[in-house]
């Protein structure tokens, strides 16, 4: 049996545990998609067969769960947890303005973002790009440069919060 007919074999099961780690949270269905796209892409097929074979997927899939739902570092948390953390007291305002001038607020905005971002140097500039912009992940950052996955992570972490400050 091969991944896909796993997952179309066991999609209840696998939708179960998401839901059980959720506790039926809203995010199921994103945690659920995002966890099978993982597991799709995962370039070690060898390992992923074994573990079909072993009839020991279904755990290797709660591990994944468990990992993205709870990190606050997993690309999950970034796509779907972290948009909602990053509203803060000052934004609220935003919601108030007439359509007209949050789009003009949110245009400025993004033009002060690409204006300090051009002024990074090289390094921190290649950061933004791969995290940003090409949305790869701290660890497929780390893999593709040899740099320490923490000093991705401190880099990313020192750029958006120097930009946060000058907005």
């Amino acid at each position: 049996m091969n991944i896909n007919e796993y997952i179309t074999k066991n999609y209840n099961t696998l939708y179960q545990a998401a839901k059980n780690i959720t506790k039926g949270h809203a995010l199921t269905d994103d945690l659920f998609s995002h966890c099978i796209e993982v597991l799709l892409t995962d370039k070690d097929g060898e390992k992923i067969q074994q573990l079909i074979d072993k009839n020991q997927l279904h755990y290797y899939f709660t591990a994944i769960l468990i990992r993205n739902y709870h990190s606050s570092t997993s690309r999950f948390h970034y796509i779907y947890r972290k948009p909602s953390d990053m509203i803060s007291d000052k934004d609220v305002y935003l919601v108030e303005l007439p359509e007209d001038e949050f789009d003009g607020l949110k245009e400025a905005k993004i033009e002060f973002i690409e204006k300090e971002i051009e002024h990074l140097d090289w390094y921190d500039k290649q950061l933004v790009k791969l995290y940003f912009y090409d949305n790869l992940s701290y660890r497929k950052i780390a893999e593709l440069t040899k740099i320490p996955k923490t000093s991705i992570y401190n880099g990313i972490t020192s750029i958006k919060n120097k930009i946060k400050n000058k907005l």
